[in-house]
């Protein structure tokens, strides 16, 4: 009985340990890591003032894992920290509508049509 306790007990271990092993970011499942012109586009709408850098909340329904994207941790993207963040998949495919845009003309199904 002790060996099939043991045995059981391993079994739990060995299926617990890779899940808390997993650091790495990927993509979330069924997204496309975006083109390079496309993280490019991205980052062109996304800083329309050309300031240079985009805080959290611009960022917000674009990258993913902002933390994961700040790599210093300032509380702001730059251009290169984006398009590192792009790279990884962190970057939506909706980032084409940018921060706050509404994308294309009449592509809201919620919008009323005419």
């Amino acid at each position: 009985m002790k060996i099939v306790a043991s045995l059981a007990a391993a079994l739990a271990l060995g299926l617990a340990v890779p899940a808390l092993a997993q650091t790495t970011t990927t993509p979330k499942s069924g997204t496309t890591k975006m083109s390079r012109a496309d993280c490019t586009a991205a980052w062109t709408k996304l800083d329309a003032s050309k300031v240079g850098s985009v805080s959290e909340s611009q960022a917000q329904g674009v990258v993913t894992d902002f933390k994961a994207a700040d790599a210093n941790s300032d509380g702001k993207l730059t251009q290169t920290e984006f398009m590192a963040a792009c790279d990884k998949g962190l970057v939506t495919a909706s980032a084409g509508t940018g921060s706050g845009g509404r994308g294309m003309m009449g592509s809201d199904p919620a919008s009323p049509k005419k």
